[in-house]
């Protein structure tokens, strides 16, 4: 099924082949935010995504076509704009645009963009704009080895290629875009399943991170991870306590019950709130994989909100090979 969008530039009407960049805010829906920060963040990135197209690639946001969806927007580039400008000029533009505002920002305020690029046919009728490849870019943008690298980004910013913008432009070096800036990842979202690479601006993967699929990292057999830290453990059943259905018996419950039975069925639980998470952490991490299984389930009860990212933040640490984006 084709993604449909309504014409928002002047006149230019997409058809061939074309270059799709969509992006949104991560965790633009928090309770922490309230609707006057949320306008304020979205006009930071409208702003700062207009003037990065304009420096980049020598285009306005008004010389294409695009959508606003809220928490982001959706663009669809004129054949000439080449999509190497767009991984390079345009998103280090946009790298410095997300950095100068958040610099300037309360927490509620601070902006994560997740951008995804692809490039394919489109057409175009009065009721505006049908395109699989734009509906694969929306898949991309939704996929949670994107949201892991975006939460995780000192910079505030990851950016995911489909495979055929990896195979015709990043693997060819075109430009001056690096191969070495981007690991592969395995996506599966909805009907959309197979491969795509991450790129976080200002950052450089030392190893190519394993697969993901579903959200959870393909951990090899073999003994469990490296012991954490007690500090680090401490640190992050701090996040955990600042979810409030972690602090809730009910929503650890819900956690346990998410997780796979070899794992919940010998939890030592405590009936402290704090000693109970920290059972539930320490448990999760004797069993490789343990940790990316339970960073999901936390993620699927209590979303995306700024609490969720600061624990996905500390557990990157674990999750990602050091130097990793």
């Amino acid at each position: 099924m084709g993604e449909v969008a309504r014409a928002a530039g002047r006149g230019w009407r997409p058809g061939g082949l074309c270059g799709f960049l969509v992006c949104d805010i991560a965790g633009f829906s928090a309770a922490s935010r309230v609707d006057p920060v949320r306008v304020r963040v979205r006009r930071a990135m409208y702003e700062g995504l207009d003037r990065s197209l304009a420096d980049g690639a020598g285009v306005r946001l008004d010389d294409c076509y695009h959508e606003d969806r809220g928490d982001g927007v959706m663009v669809v580039l004129p054949p000439d704009v080449r999509i190497e400008l767009l991984l390079t000029t345009v998103v280090e533009r946009l790298r410095a645009e997300v950095r100068q505002h958040n610099r300037a920002s309360s927490e509620a305020a601070l902006m994560r963009l997740r951008v995804a690029v692809n490039v394919g046919q489109a057409e175009s009728d009065e009721h505006g704009v049908v395109s699989t490849a734009l509906t694969h870019a929306f898949r991309l943008l939704d996929a949670p080895p994107l949201k892991e690298a975006v939460a995780a980004a000192e910079t505030g910013i990851a950016v995911i290629v489909s495979e055929r913008v990896y195979e015709d432009v990043v693997s060819h070096g075109r430009g001056l875009v690096d191969p070495d800036d981007y690991y592969r990842v395995g996506v599966r979202v909805k009907e959309t399943v197979g491969d795509a690479w991450i790129m976080v601006p200002g950052t450089r993967p030392a190893a190519a991170p394993p697969a993901v699929w579903d959200g959870v990292r393909s951990v090899p057999d073999g003994p469990p991870p490296a012991e954490v830290p007690v500090p680090m453990l401490f640190r992050m059943v701090d996040d955990l306590m600042d979810i409030p259905q972690m602090r809730n018996e009910r929503g650890r419950e819900q956690l346990v019950g998410a997780l796979p039975p070899v794992i919940a069925g010998v939890i030592p639980r405590a009936p402290e709130a704090r000693g109970d998470l920290f059972a539930i952490l320490r448990t999760c991490l004797d069993y490789p994989g343990g940790l990316q299984q339970f960073l999901q389930a936390v993620r699927g009860f209590a979303g995306e909100s700024m609490a969720v990212q600061r624990l996905e933040r500390t557990t990157a640490r674990l999750l990602l090979p050091p130097g990793g984006p």
